[in-house]
């Protein structure tokens, strides 16, 4: 994660904007935000993308993805990108290379036994599409609570405020779509 705080320093010292700043911007205190860029803490999925948006860019960008472009389509499963610890026990992997005109991002989410988005719900543009691999995962749109387990699905507007977690004993998995990309 320590590639990502730094990523996040530059680009807010490109817009010059101060810690404090950004932090306010984003509703997250700048001692956090201090630690993001160090590398001593992991902001949570929800945090990382409203840094993303705060500073015009994508997560993707953040986690150094643009760094590494590739021309081959495929991706073995030894070989997917990850990041570890995108809010605390969760870890993604991107299931495709870089794209710029990609119009989706799969990705495969694995989430520890009680890993959650978050305390709170949060929303954002575009549409998301869920198929559980493994384990039980529950999805709260609005104030609705799903519970999905293997082989089950669920589509719908990010626009919603939505939140996720694992409620099962083991570690959970799921294909994640998100439109758009944000990786």
């Amino acid at each position: 994660m320590k590639m990502v705080g730094i990523n996040i320093k530059k680009q807010r010292e490109e817009q010059a904007l101060t810690l404090r700043a950004l932090a306010n911007k984003l509703g997250i205190s700048a001692s956090f935000l201090s630690q993001v860029e160090s590398g001593k803490s992991s902001p949570s999925l929800a945090t990382l993308k409203n840094i993303a948006d705060a500073l015009s860019t994508t997560i993707g960008n953040l986690i150094g993805e643009a760094q590494a472009v590739e021309d081959n389509p495929v991706v073995r499963a030894g070989e997917r990108k990850y990041i570890q610890e995108v809010g605390k026990g969760i870890t993604l992997f991107l299931l495709t290379q870089r794209d710029t005109n990609k119009q989706m991002e799969p990705l495969l989410f694995k989430l520890k036994e009680g890993a959650t988005s978050g305390s709170r719900s949060y929303k954002h543009f575009g549409q998301e599409f869920v198929l559980v691999l493994k384990g039980s995962i529950e999805i709260t749109l609005n104030d609705l609570t799903y519970i999905l387990k293997k082989g089950d699905s669920i589509y719908f507007n990010s626009s919603v405020p939505h939140a996720f977690k694992n409620i099962g004993s083991d570690e959970a998995e799921a294909v994640w779509v998100i439109t758009p990309p944000t990786f």
